[in-house]
């Protein structure tokens, strides 16, 4: 069983170290880690499908002698694990390089200093191979839930025709944009969107007014966020087109970096700006989830469903516009099918 390790804990560090998602960062904790105490060099962390620390996640501890660094994610296979009498089991995994296929298989010299972990077995607890990690993840993945995510970009809005930059502009609907969003509104009840879901909005007006229209068909309460506002363009935000290309910044080639203006947004601050609400909707019990948004911050959200990292938005990105619909599946397993994207139904 194949899966992607990411690292928390390695030798490097005395402290037990603690995973920050809302930054991506690690943090000291005041005790010493088992691994320091006990003097097992093994790095451990998480599985990287299962889910992201705070929220139900799958631990994992590596047999490797490769140095690893804290954030590290390794393609790995399960051959063991332990099960503890609280039921926070470790799963044991060795890199996909190695060729054991069960804990029985690894040196004893690893096993032992492995064992040093949990030198004492309480009732129910002890080392087990392969079938009995298989057992533990199946049953992990059991009680998670199929999560359907559909995200609505907003219709026609003013400065689509005014030569205008929306960004974070306080832009309306033209008539036409409120008749496109009503239209969608009844494609997606009957694509069952009203039975459950939960709709997340920008709380920008040309957002908020597409889920207003959409909503005299599926009458679901938005919760309004910021989080998923536009990428803002700070002092371009709602500027003509014109003045915005006479004053961006120059730019040459791609930079994950770059702000046409000092107070603007980058790639890099909108990505993180979205990864909390990512989480928050792909680890949440939450089922059916509708997300009412605009182009580049859908963009984002659309990759990191589909499972890409940061760095793969310099290769590519989706791109959608005014109105277009897209519809995600994700598997209790973690396996992710877009059923379609930037859909456009007008």
């Amino acid at each position: 069983m194949i899966f992607t390790a990411k690292i928390e804990q390695t030798s490097a560090y005395r402290k037990r170290m603690h995973y920050m998602p809302d930054t991506d960062t690690f943090e000291e904790k005041d005790c010493d880690s088992l691994s320091y105490i006990r003097n097992v060099p093994f790095p451990s962390g998480w599985i990287k499908e299962s889910g992201t620390p705070p929220c139900e996640h799958l631990d994992v501890i590596v047999i490797t002698d490769t140095p690893c660094r804290l954030g590290d994610e390794m393609p790995v296979r399960v051959v063991g694990v332990f099960c503890r009498w609280d039921g926070d089991n470790k799963l044991i995994a060795v890199p996909v390089s190695r060729p054991e296929t069960d804990i029985s298989g690894i040196p004893q010299t690893e096993r032992d200093t492995l064992y040093r972990l949990y030198p004492k077995l309480g009732k129910g607890e002890g080392w087990f191979g392969k079938e009995r990690a298989e057992e533990v993840i199946t049953a992990f993945f059991s009680r998670k839930k199929r999560k359907i995510i559909i995200t609505v970009q907003h219709t026609e809005s003013e400065h689509h025709i005014n030569g205008h930059i929306g960004a974070w502009g306080e832009w309306n609907l033209t008539g036409r944009g409120r008749q496109q969003a009503f239209e969608i509104g009844k494609w997606l009840l009957c694509e069952g969107c009203r039975r459950g879901f939960k709709m997340y909005c920008s709380d920008q007006p040309r957002a908020v007014q597409t889920a207003e229209e959409m909503n005299r068909s599926l009458h679901i309460t938005p919760v309004y966020s910021e989080v998923i506002r536009e990428v803002n363009a700070g002092k371009g935000n709602g500027m003509t087109r014109d003045w915005y290309r006479e004053n961006e910044a120059p730019k040459n080639g791609y930079d994950p970096d770059y702000k046409p203006f000092p107070d603007a947004e980058s790639d890099r601050e909108l990505w993180n700006r979205l990864t909390p609400f990512y989480r928050q909707i792909t680890e949440s019990d939450e089922e059916r989830i509708l997300i009412v948004s605009h182009g580049t911050t859908l963009s984002f959200l659309q990759s990191m469903i589909m499972g890409y990292g940061f760095e793969d938005i310099a290769k590519f990105r989706f791109n959608g516009s005014g109105g277009s619909v897209s519809k995600f599946v994700i598997e209790p397993d973690g396996k992710r099918t877009a059923y379609y994207i930037n859909h456009r139904i007008f």
